[in-house]
């Protein structure tokens, strides 16, 4: 992953990534997914909410994550595309007749690309965790997008940045935790169980 990306968080997924056009060579896919609980390590759950996602800027598409491999932005000529539905963020992207331009549309041609990547940032107060039954759960309800686009290993970014950008997120959790007065937590505890009842 590039340098622009470091500090941000990554989740990858398995998901038909798809060619299309014939004069402009595109690639389309669903870039996030909401409403499904996913572990993204062991002990540690996360689902995305319906509407909380805002670009944080100009919103770009690499392939693999690669800075230096740029297939288009919103502000491109041609643009990227997103579109929000009830399943999650779909995108659209232009692929730049360059080498790694067609390195795509022949992966894509040959089925090698296996899903999709975002990058992005939860401000504070963006997501609530609590921990049930010794499983830590995170629901995001605002995060602000970077980056999305086709990866061809998704299995190799859930298991390396995924987890490590999860990691310190809990450990962060974790500290903001016991900074907090016994009476507090159990507070915050009891109006979590009474919010996943509703």
């Amino acid at each position: 992953m590039g340098k622009e990306l470091q500090g941000l968080q990554v989740r990858a997924f398995n998901t038909q990534i798809r060619s299309e056009g014939d004069e402009e060579q595109r690639v389309a896919g669903l870039g996030v997914v909401f409403n499904e609980w996913a572990e993204i390590f062991p002990g540690f759950q996360e689902r995305i909410l319906p509407g909380s996602i805002e670009p944080a800027g100009v919103v770009k598409s690499y392939f693999n994550h690669d800075p230096s491999q740029v297939l288009s932005t919103l502000e491109s000529n041609p643009p990227l595309e997103i579109v929000e539905s009830a399943d999650g963020l779909s995108y659209n992207s232009p692929i730049p007749p360059t080498s790694y331009g067609k390195d795509l549309s022949i992966n894509l041609q040959r089925g090698n690309v296996k899903g999709s990547s975002f990058a992005f940032f939860i401000p504070e107060g963006g997501a609530r965790m609590w921990e049930e039954n010794g499983t830590i759960y995170r629901e995001v309800k605002k995060l602000l997008l970077y980056e999305l686009g086709p990866v061809t290993d998704p299995a190799y970014i859930k298991t390396t940045a995924q987890v490590r950008s999860a990691q310190e997120a809990l450990e962060q959790w974790r500290a903001e935790q016991a900074d907090k007065p016994p009476v507090q937590r159990e507070l915050r505890k009891k109006r979590l169980q009474l919010s996943t009842l509703d």
